[in-house]
């Protein structure tokens, strides 16, 4: 199995699973691969593989851990082609066979049958990256709203 990451550049690398466990953040030490991005934890999730199953865990993270457009808790099992984000990342696992394949090099297209699942799982990414876009849209605007009012009182005060 390996783990194929796309930043938001959208630059893939990918990651074969060399030990039972991929420990990814944003510190520069500690964890098995590191992705810099600010809206990463510093230890934000961990890849467990057991029994040729995969399975992705959240350790607490504040941006959160999204499996198929869900954010999760706890450990959650992946299959081959779901989409999982962190923070600006998206990450899928990849079935082994793609032995070419080396770092910043696109992984080689899914079989026909697995492209309408992949499609739909791109999508509810898209969605979800839409709702959190949104969430943060509307606290800006009522951060913005409070301040507005604040300044308002506060004028009102010192006249």
């Amino acid at each position: 199995m390996r783990l194929v990451i796309e930043d938001d550049a959208g630059t893939r690398t990918v990651v074969p699973f060399a030990a039972e466990e991929l420990l990814l953040g944003r510190a520069a030490e500690g964890v098995s691969w590191r992705l810099p991005q600010r809206n990463v934890s510093r230890r934000h999730a961990r890849f467990t593989r057991s029994s040729g199953a995969v399975y992705v865990e959240d350790l607490g993270s504040l941006t959160g851990t999204w499996l198929k457009g869900e954010r999760i808790s706890g450990r959650r099992r992946v299959r081959a082609g779901d989409l999982v984000e962190i923070g600006d990342y998206d990450l899928v696992v990849a079935p082994d066979g793609a032995e070419a394949i080396h770092p910043g090099t696109p992984p080689p297209l899914p079989a026909v049958a697995d492209v309408a699942r992949l499609e739909a799982a791109a999508a509810a990414g898209v969605a979800a990256r839409a709702r959190r876009l949104r969430r943060a849209a509307v606290l800006g605007a009522a951060a913005l709203a409070a301040g507005v009012l604040a300044g308002l009182a506060l004028a009102r005060l010192l006249r």
